[in-house]
């Protein structure tokens, strides 16, 4: 009989084992492996059954199983400590903004001081009503008393409005609240000049410095858009303003006013500083005008330089040049681009109903509009109200086409909900620039006069 190949028994194994395999063919497989050795032993451990896994594999698969349930325990663990550092992230937050407040500039908030030798009592109240002053603290040191607020949210356990006094430990020479000088030496000194002091510095040639100057004065929103140059090689040393824009003959007056104006603080605020140039146009004609350090002391009857020591003389200064009743103004991003708008902000006790606002352009009344609209009013204590004049509104051609230059001032008419109405004698000076904004405020009272200042 031929020998069938070991091949063919092998394939049979596994059916054999499993008892699937017939008589016959049990019988072959059997005859093949009494006389082969090495399917037999093929055979055999086939049907040995697995022997049980080393210890040292029982004891991997104990340590897999023991860090499964300690990453699931960790997970929880990092998931609850995220949740506790949320919560009190969110806890510190709400203090925050609730209970303890946070810093507050200078400019917004609307306050007076009066001062008496070493005794100082100041009041005021948040520009913007949604806030109320939390705390106020009182440092000194050499006569400067530092008076520092925090602002909150406003709710029942803090209002807009704050009262605090305070004795210092000797004469008080000056007086600051946050980052703005509030008065200095019997002198109350506005948010302008105390802004236009904090920027002085000695070297001409700091152009981010002179950056500074020439935004806290907002000299683009009076003269327009300008280009600098400096000349620091020798002296004089110069800053030339080249002008964007044209200059129209009708407001070439005003604008060379301002120049002077603008050039008299510079002079006074940068150390090393000898001349101001303004390079414009008009008609065409291209002028140069120059202001120097020389002029500016004549001006002022003193050394200029020394308003770079003295916030009370660069106070007499501004005054001088009636920039004192400039309001601040600042660039607009919104869609007021073509519009000058402002914000009035009621800071004294008397609830206002209306307000009437005139425009006068180069002393020129050009027209006027009241407002009562029941979302702003009746304005309380700390309310504010918007509007603005738009370039549609303008009365003349060379208003809608350019107001750069122009001599823009506002007069207010406010009456309160008792039904009386207050003329506000003074003028205030708005940035001539389409797309700024400027926040005036409203203070006084009914019975010594109401005012608008800065």
């Amino acid at each position: 009989m031929e020998k069938i190949p070991c091949e063919m028994i092998r394939d049979l194994f596994p059916s054999y084992i499993d008892k699937l395999t017939s008589d016959a063919t049990n019988t072959l497989i059997e005859e093949h492996i009494a006389g082969c050795t090495e399917c037999g032993d093929i055979l055999k451990a086939m049907q040995t059954p697995e022997a049980e896994p080393p210890a040292v594999i029982k004891e991997q698969k104990k340590e897999i199983d023991f860090l499964k349930k300690n990453k699931r325990r960790n997970l929880k663990i990092i998931i609850g400590s995220i949740s506790a550092a949320v919560l009190l992230v969110c806890t510190i937050l709400l203090s925050r903004a609730f209970v303890f407040g946070d810093y507050l500039y200078g400019d917004w908030i609307a306050c007076k001081v009066d001062v008496d030798g070493s005794h100082i009592v100041i009041e005021g109240t948040s520009v913007d009503s949604a806030h109320g002053i939390s705390k106020v603290t009182f440092e000194e040191e050499n006569g400067v008393v530092t008076v520092t607020t925090k602002a909150v949210i406003t709710s029942f356990l803090h209002s807009g409005d704050f009262r605090a006094e305070y004795t210092a430990k000797e004469q008080v020479r000056q007086v600051r609240i946050n980052d703005r000088i509030l008065w200095d030496d019997g002198d109350e000194i506005s948010s302008l000049v105390s802004a236009v002091y904090e920027t002085r510095h000695d070297f001409m040639g700091d152009m981010p410095a002179n950056n500074q100057t020439a935004n806290a004065l907002n000299i683009s929103g009076y003269l327009g858009d300008f280009q600098n140059e400096l000349s620091t090689s020798a002296r004089p040393y110069v800053w030339k303003l080249r002008l964007v824009d044209g200059v129209s003959e009708s407001a070439r007056t005003v604008m060379e006013s301002d120049m002077e104006s603008f050039g008299y603080i510079l002079l006074g605020v940068i150390g090393n500083l000898d001349e101001v140039q303004y390079e414009y146009e008009v008609g065409g004609e291209t002028v140069i005008k120059t202001v120097k350090a020389e002029d500016a002391t004549r001006f002022l009857g003193q050394d200029i330089k020394n308003c770079g020591t003295s916030v009370r003389l660069l106070n007499s200064l501004i005054n001088k040049t009636g920039l004192d009743s400039y309001a601040i103004g600042s660039v607009s991003n919104s869609d007021n681009g073509h519009a000058i708008m402002f914000e009035i902000v009621n800071f004294t006790e008397s609830e206002i109903q209306s307000i009437n606002v005139s425009m006068y352009n180069n002393g020129v009344d050009y027209g006027s509009f009241a407002t009562s609209n029941s979302r702003y009013f009746p304005m309380k204590k700390g309310d504010s109200f918007g509007g603005g004049f738009a370039v549609d509104d303008f009365s003349y051609e060379n208003f809608k086409d350019d107001v750069t230059g122009n001599e823009l001032t506002l007069k207010f008419t406010i009456k309160t909900t008792d039904g009386m109405e207050y003329k506000i004698q003074e003028k205030i000076r708005v940035p001539s620039q389409y797309g700024t904004t400027t926040t005036l405020k409203i203070c006084g009272s009914a019975e010594d006069g109401f005012t608008i200042v800065q």
